[in-house]
């Protein structure tokens, strides 16, 4: 009989090494499975951001834009920057039924940004018909051209020799460049054409204009 039971100890031996091994695997998976949902509790709950509550956390300043002409409600429209010409096209109401909706439709952009204090006019049929836009604009252009030459400015597109001649560091033969290389877009062609170097331009640049 103890022979008998001796020779089943191994059996029993090796039955509770695999007993052990199997009880630590289950005690592992177990325990990792544990630790795995405890740690989802831990992350906290965050929803994604979206774009438009990062465009509102951006500070945005206040600008006034007067907006006339054949719209339904003219008038002076408060914005924020980064505001559209369509949204202060929405706010008047649109345009009217006078409206030159072409006109409109070439010469405005409605994703144009808009800036501080603008103005923006919209023509009506009779006002692109009869050319009225392009005389007060003309006008305009006059009036701001003169309004914003200094009374001692010498034109350096229509002065004349003598004009040009009594400039510091100008004498005839520099008068005569400057005439010949006539018309100029910017007074800074002067010095782009060579016509002057940057000394007598630094000491010209406040009489000349365009």
């Amino acid at each position: 009989m103890r022979g008998f039971i001796s020779s089943l100890s191994p059996l029993f031996s090796k039955y509770k090494i695999e007993v052990f091994l199997l009880s630590m695997a289950l005690f592992i998976f177990v325990f990792s499975v544990l630790f795995f949902f405890l740690s989802i509790e831990r992350i906290p709950n965050e929803e994604p951001i979206s774009q438009e509550q990062i465009f509102t956390s951006i500070p945005q300043e206040k600008y006034f834009v007067d907006l006339e002409g054949s719209v339904e409600r003219p008038d002076v429209y408060e914005i924020t920057s980064g505001a559209r010409l369509k949204d202060v096209l929405i706010a008047s109401g649109g345009l009217s039924v006078d409206a030159d909706r072409i006109y409109f439709a070439r010469n405005f952009n409605l994703a144009r940004l808009l800036k501080d204090q603008e103005k923006i006019y919209i023509p009506s049929i009779s006002e692109t018909e009869n050319n009225v836009l392009a005389a007060t604009q003309t006008i305009q252009s006059q009036t701001n051209s003169s309004l914003a030459q200094p009374a001692n400015t010498i034109n350096i597109n229509t002065g004349s020799m003598d004009e040009l001649d009594s400039l510091a560091g100008i004498g005839a033969i520099t008068a005569q460049k400057i005439i010949q290389n006539r018309p100029f877009q910017t007074i800074q062609e002067l010095l782009d054409k060579k016509i002057v170097n940057k000394g007598v331009f630094e000491n010209i640049k406040n009489r000349i204009a365009i």
